[in-house]
């Protein structure tokens, strides 16, 4: 099946979006070249210059796309942008996300902004793993307590 245009919602065995934007696809297998979709739930997805909001499926492969969130058990994001990555075996080559959940993640030549994964291989810049995480959590945790501490002295001074 191929779309060209615009539609709501679209389910098959096989669809291939080229060129075009569906709303919501479910399928076995679902291949974008040079379009997008705002839901995907499939068991593959393959994305060649194209976007999604968001994709949940078994197998993810994507190259030079972008998507604000992917779920699946295996991703691998070749020269991509993702908001949020939530999978078993996550490989991202030249690409970046900003959350990124993993078993085993692997990486090269990627960034990512807060990084929680078991396992982690190759090279990859990260804004906070999980120990830096952890420890902004507590910070954060810490400073407001005190401002709720500081309210609460100030607000009974007043009574």
């Amino acid at each position: 099946m191929t779309e060209e245009q615009g539609h709501e919602d679209v389910t098959a065995d096989v669809i291939q979006v080229d060129g075009g934007t569906v709303d919501r696809v479910e399928a076995e297998v679902v291949h974008i070249q040079q379009g997008g979709a705002n839901r995907i739930v499939a068991t593959d997805v393959e994305m060649r210059l194209g976007g999604a909001v968001a994709i949940d499926a078994e197998a993810v492969t994507a190259h030079q796309a972008a998507v604000v969130m992917v779920r699946g058990e295996q991703a691998g994001l070749d020269q991509s942008y993702v908001g949020g990555a939530v999978a078993q075996e996550l490989t991202l080559v030249d690409s970046a996300v900003v959350v990124a959940v993993a078993d085993t993640a692997n990486f090269e030549n990627s960034r990512v902004g807060i990084l929680l994964a078991r396992e982690v291989r190759g090279e990859v810049e990260t804004l906070l793993d999980a120990r830096g995480a952890l420890l902004a959590g507590v910070a954060a945790g810490a400073v407001l307590g005190l401002i709720l501490a500081l309210g609460s002295l100030f607000s009974r001074r007043r009574s």
